[in-house]
């Protein structure tokens, strides 16, 4: 079996016969993991994002006490209480109560991130489920269910940056907790998360501020018209352009956002593999390159705008498996080489108070606002 990875006979055949009794138990849940991780790395670790869809197949409820994800037998990643509400999301409900609570043929959404320590590959993946009744939560597990198994897909390319030099910040980028993250939009009848390692980029000035003067003013903003490179070789296969620019800070936009105008103007480059490089919110006008183009790595496709869904000049850029900004998943990819110079909240509204002693990074990836400085 291959997508989607799930508890399986042919896998579960080769444990020891009580393995393989706890295996094929007559939990009603069925764990699914709909697309398998590839590792990046950040911060000297390897990283997997991705997600468990947990269906409550039975007609009594049910809870999630714990989570834990095994290589071999040791544990690499646990969650119970508070830590695994806060990654699980109840489908088709609002948002907040206990997301460990699994009625009856209801689901659940579970985001991982997996980090391993340096000395630990990352290879098969084994979820185990400790769970229990809603109303007691807090005593012992009355089941235990083991799988999905799963193995890590193959390591991401590495790319160079999308700007020549500066500082910027990673805002929004790769982390549990970022709404990139958590956005599944579902298109032609199927969920996908396209943002899944999305980076929203955001120039940092030389005073670690975003912007100087009236911050409603996209030209004072110090990425706006920022040159804009392509990140490795590849075939230009979608472009949009025409699309007016926002005005900064402010919840208007300048065009009803759709799904034809959420990227405002961008580039969908092909750079192989099945890859996709994705570039939104630039200046409209500005595109260098038409659907067809070759491009060379570290040529200028565009300058850094503020159109489509953007509350300020960003730009906004993730790679994926399909050419589409958001009927695709999103997937990992490393740069060659940046400056980590510190990490920060959102600060749209503050400057950056660091930056702290440069650390330099080769083939890593920032996480969640990280500031970097490029070459």
């Amino acid at each position: 079996m291959t997508l989607p990875a799930l508890i399986g006979v042919a896998v579960s055949m080769a444990l020891p016969a009580t393995a393989l009794a706890q295996r094929l138990s007559l939990v009603p849940l069925d764990a699914r993991v709909p697309r398998l991780p590839a590792p990046f790395v950040a911060e000297g670790r390897q990283h997997l994002l991705y997600e468990l869809r947990v269906t409550n197949l039975g007609r009594a409820d049910r809870a999630i006490q714990r989570l834990d994800v095994l290589q071999g037998n040791a544990i690499v990643a646990s969650w119970s209480g508070d830590s695994l509400t806060a990654i699980a999301i109840r489908m088709g409900e609002a948002p907040g109560g206990d997301a460990r609570r699994l009625n009856a043929g209801r689901q659940v959404l579970v985001h991982l991130m997996v980090s391993l320590a340096p000395d630990r590959a990352a290879r098969e993946l084994t979820h185990r489920f400790l769970l229990t009744h809603p109303d007691s939560l807090s005593g012992p597990p009355r089941d235990t269910l083991v799988g999905p198994v799963i193995a890590a897909g193959p390591a991401p390319p590495v790319l160079s940056p999308p700007f020549k030099g500066g500082v910027w910040l990673a805002a929004n980028g790769p982390g549990n907790a970022s709404g990139h993250r958590r956005t599944a939009v579902p298109i032609g009848g199927q969920a996908r998360i396209a943002q899944r390692l999305a980076i929203d980029w955001v120039k940092v000035g030389p005073d670690g501020r975003l912007w100087q003067g009236d911050s409603t003013r996209n030209e004072n903003w110090h990425g706006y018209r920022e040159p804009l490179l392509a990140v490795a070789e590849g075939t230009v296969v979608d472009i949009k352009d025409g699309i007016p620019e926002n005005t900064p800070l402010t919840p208007q936009r300048a065009v009803e956002i759709t799904l034809e105008t959420i990227g405002g103007n961008y580039v969908i480059i092909d750079i192989g593999g099945g890859r996709y490089a994705f570039y939104a919110h630039l200046v409209p006008g500005s595109l260098t390159v038409m659907v067809g183009d070759r491009v060379r790595t570290g040529q200028v496709i565009g300058l850094l705008g503020n159109s489509g869904n953007s509350d300020a000049p960003h730009l906004h850029f993730h790679l994926s498996d399909a050419p589409s900004p958001l009927g695709s998943e999103g997937i990992p990819y490393m740069i060659d080489r940046y400056e980590k110079l510190g990490q920060t909240g959102p600060m749209f509204m503050r400057g950056f108070s660091g930056p702290g002693t440069p650390e330099p990074r080769r083939g890593e990836l920032p996480l969640q606002n990280h500031v970097v400085r490029f070459p």
